[in-house]
């Protein structure tokens, strides 16, 4: 596949590689590179049931921005937020990558704390021990191991942006010296506030403004001045509504056929959804209106089976919830 700079947001955010304070940085090369890493989240073993984390999902987010953030917004955006929302969106499943280095090690990190005192923790601790156990051997650990990456995958890309060495969420050198490789343009000042948007996609703290300054300068200049907020609400609602039927296609499910139940009903519920768009608005008459403005989005979905249907609707509660 060929990869290229297709979306409007990436055509805005190319326009930050003139300005002083992201001089050196490419956009079309680190989209290369990053098709290239992101290919490898699943190929060990780990992560092989999940839902495609590819190029294909990070190229849907970025299209959807293009009804997501309305004219009037995209007018007044700088090529700093463009930046920082389109390498938000690049980045945030990238910690998802396990290297089979990284898995081999995975003693070396707190993932055996992470098995033994949050896994098999509380009340429900001992039955899923028991759920565990009745997987096949050569499985166990490795479902053990993507939990506690799936938990941690937010912090570790934010850590791997940031360039900040850590081994206690993985044992993963390489992976963290491909990602510096591609940020080195950057000033720290931003890598860090980017590693806070790509990981914001995890967490549940998008009004701790201290953290996601609605203004923050990197350069002498409106145009390097960001919004981390708007960018991690962007990535937030993007990747919530990536559901279609296009993140799951049906041959990969009779091929992969996941064994894990979560997976099964994650698929299930994709497989059904057909399109995600916004919703023409009304006028005064209630009559519906392409020049009215747009504040609902809709979701097509056809079901065949009742999984399906039971999964779509519980996945729109929790959207709900995490996007308020």
């Amino acid at each position: 596949m060929t990869v290229k700079l297709a979306s409007k947001a990436e055509t805005e955010a190319q326009k930050a590689e003139r300005l002083p304070a992201f001089g050196g940085i490419n956009v079309l090369h680190i989209k290369r590179q990053l098709s290239e890493l992101l290919l490898l989240i699943g190929r060990d073993g780990v992560f092989d049931e999940y839902t495609r984390h590819d190029i294909g999902h990070v190229d849907k987010m970025l299209d959807m921005l293009d009804w997501l953030i309305p004219e009037s917004t995209k007018s007044v955006m700088s090529c700093a937020d463009w930046l920082l929302t389109v390498l938000g969106i690049y980045f945030h499943d990238l910690g998802m990558l396990v290297s089979r280095q990284e898995f081999s090690a995975r003693e070396a990190s707190e993932f055996p704390l992470f098995r033994d005192s949050v896994l098999f923790a509380g009340e429900q601790g001992e039955d899923y021990r028991h759920k565990i156990a009745d997987l096949p051997a050569e499985q166990q650990d490795r479902f053990l191991y993507q939990e506690f990456v799936r938990q941690n995958h937010a912090e570790r890309i934010r850590l791997w942006i940031s360039g900040v060495g850590c081994t206690r969420l993985g044992v993963s050198e390489q992976t963290a010296i491909e990602v510096d490789k591609l940020l080195t343009p950057l000033g720290d000042q931003f890598r860090r506030d980017l590693g806070f948007v790509a990981e914001s996609h995890h967490l549940d703290d998008l009004d701790n403004l201290t953290k996601y300054r609605v203004s923050q300068p990197y350069g002498d200049s409106d145009a390097e001045t960001g919004n981390l907020q708007y960018a991690a609400v962007l990535l937030r609602a993007a990747d919530l509504l990536h559901i279609t039927a296009d993140r799951t296609p049906p041959i990969a499910f009779r091929l992969i056929n996941p064994t894990d139940p979560l997976s099964q009903q994650e698929w299930a519920k994709q497989m059904a959804v057909t399109r995600v768009r916004s919703k023409l608005g009304t006028n005064a008459d209630g009559e519906p209106d392409p020049k009215a403005p747009r504040d609902t989005i809709e979701i097509h979905a056809f079901f065949k089976k009742e999984d399906g249907f039971l999964g779509l609707t519980a996945y729109l509660g929790y959207a709900a919830r995490a996007a308020g």
